[in-house]
Parts: C-alpha cells; structure tokens; sequence
C-alpha cells in the first residue's frame, strides 16, 4: 500500500531543549519544592516526513502566585516524528516550586513562517506551522495537576493531532496548530497495540484506527464541533505504518486504566476533524478492551 498523504489533518509535533532559568524558583533545591518531570510524544503519522516546531521555553500557571517561567538556553528546533509510540522527549526535570498548577503553556515560535516552524509532506512540500496568537500567547493546555512538596511528579502532554493539526484551503502553504492535548501521569497508565490485518487494507484505503472510551458499539468520526459529552466521538486516532512490508501496526500510548473500543476505517483521509462525516464507516469495532496500568493491551484488527 503507498502512502496517503493527509493535508487536511496531519500528525506531528513538539519536543523540547537544554534549561536556562526557573523564574520564581531558582535552578537548585529550594524550600517548598517539588521535583517534576514533564514530557511530549505522539505516534508515527503517514503523510509526514518531518514535523517541526522552535521551542523557547515552557510557563506553569498556578491557581495563586506567579507564573513559573522555563527558558531554554536557546531556541530548540525539534523533530517530533523522531520520538514516537511509547518513546517521549523530556522537556525539563528538574525541581518546581510546590503546589496546584491550572495551566501549561508551551513558547513557541511558529508564525507561519517555515524558517521557524514546519511540516515537510511525503511528497517534499513544506508548510509554515502558525499556531493562532501563538507569539502572545503560546501554545496553552489547560489541565490541572499538582506538585507536592519534596514529591516527584512524571507527566507527558500526549498530542492527537489529526485533531489538533490543519491546512485549511485557502490558507496554503500554512499549517494551523490549534491546542487539544491531553496531560498525563506516567505512575498510571498502560498502552493498546496491534496489527492491522493486510485483507482490511486494500488499494485505495486510507486506513485509520480510532480510540473511544467506554463500549462504543456505533462510532463517529472526529468532529471537534461535536458535543462534549458524546461518547461515541473519538479521543484518539492513528494511521497505522508498517516498517518495511505489511502487516501494519497501531499503537495509543499514556492511556488512563479503563474500559476502551477500538475500530478501523478505510475512510480516514475523508475525515475533516472540525465536522461530522457520514460517508466514515468502521468494521470491525471491538470493544471492551481493557488498560491497566504499566500494561499493554493487544487487539489485532482483522
């Protein structure tokens, strides 16, 4: 099967660099702090050779007192696509100031000018990446997560972006990337992985492999404008790859323990994220897969 290049929501993004400076904390032990690890990954994408973005630095927001602020020594330049499944790359670990943070924003330069940020395709295009107000105010997950005084903490942002990364027409050659992660606690998760069976990949297929919690037993497509409480939206997908040959493989990485469907479509490349699309059909649709945690899960898809 060849490769099926996905303008419309691309894969990819995000890694991190050298520390310069803990404002209001300091870069050693201090009273009242804790020590954290924090993290990004996301999966191989089909369709991208090269996701990347220049990373300045990193804020933690906490619900009282100041910001605390991470400059990189310097600008960091990171390919994504290079740390993928359960591979991550660590953005700083180092001790954090104690107490209950509400907000992680990511500083980044991604303007839309491919000299700073970009995707480079299969087919040897590159785009700007521009993240919307990105130059003021960064690229922002909004998750709460606690740091205990002289406790360790581990956490990975997990990007989905066939969610989260566009290339609107009409915007070409720049890419939007707009923030729809999720922040993980490492100490309690577990994985699902499998095989795509080569029967369910014809020519022609553009396959995709989708994540539901819960028993999801009619799925939907991806559609950002949908309601937050329907269970049958996805909260992750993958294309799945092979290494050199078939068969192809899948994986979701940092999954909270629990009840999870999986299900498999030939139309993942008609799947605009930001709407409902009713000609993406799935078969088969397994579900009641279960993760705990430090485990992983395998469903082959046949």
């Amino acid at each position: 099967m060849g490769r099926h290049s996905r303008r419309g929501a691309l894969h990819g993004v995000l890694l991190a660099g050298t520390l310069l400076v803990v404002a209001a904390c300091g870069g050693g032990d201090v009273a009242g702090s804790g020590q954290m690890k924090l993290s990004v990954a996301d999966a191989p994408v089909d369709g991208a050779e090269a996701v990347v973005v220049k990373f300045t630095g990193v804020e933690l927001t906490g619900n009282s007192g100041s910001p605390v602020t991470i400059t990189f020594a310097q600008p960091k330049s990171i390919d994504l696509l290079k740390d993928g499944g359960t591979a991550s790359a660590v953005l700083f670990n180092q001790p954090i100031i104690a107490g209950k943070y509400s907000q992680i924003r990511l500083m980044v330069v991604a303007d839309g000018d491919p000299s700073n940020s970009y995707i480079t395709l299969s087919d040897g295009t590159m785009h700007g990446l521009q993240v919307p107000s990105g130059s003021e105010s960064g690229y922002k997950l909004v998750s709460g997560f606690t740091v205990p005084s002289s406790g360790v903490v581990d956490y990975t942002i997990d990007f989905d972006l066939r969610k989260d990364l566009t290339c609107p027409p009409g915007q070409a050659p720049v890419c939007i990337l707009k923030p729809a992660d999720r922040l993980i606690d490492n100490t309690a998760v577990g994985n699902i992985q499998g095989v795509v069976s080569n029967t369910l990949i014809p020519d022609g297929c553009s396959p995709g492999v989708y994540l539901y919690s819960g028993n999801v037993t009619a799925p939907k497509d991806m559609n950002s404008s949908g309601s937050s409480s329907d269970t049958s939206l996805p909260i992750g997908s993958k294309v799945p790859v092979a290494n050199s040959q078939p068969p192809y493989y899948y994986q979701f990485t940092f999954l909270s323990p629990g009840t999870y469907t999986v299900a498999f479509t030939c139309q993942a490349a008609s799947d605009d994220p930001d709407k409902a699309d009713g000609a993406v059909t799935f078969s088969p649709v397994n579900t009641g897969v279960s993760v705990a945690a430090n485990m992983t899960t395998t469903v082959d898809l046949q």
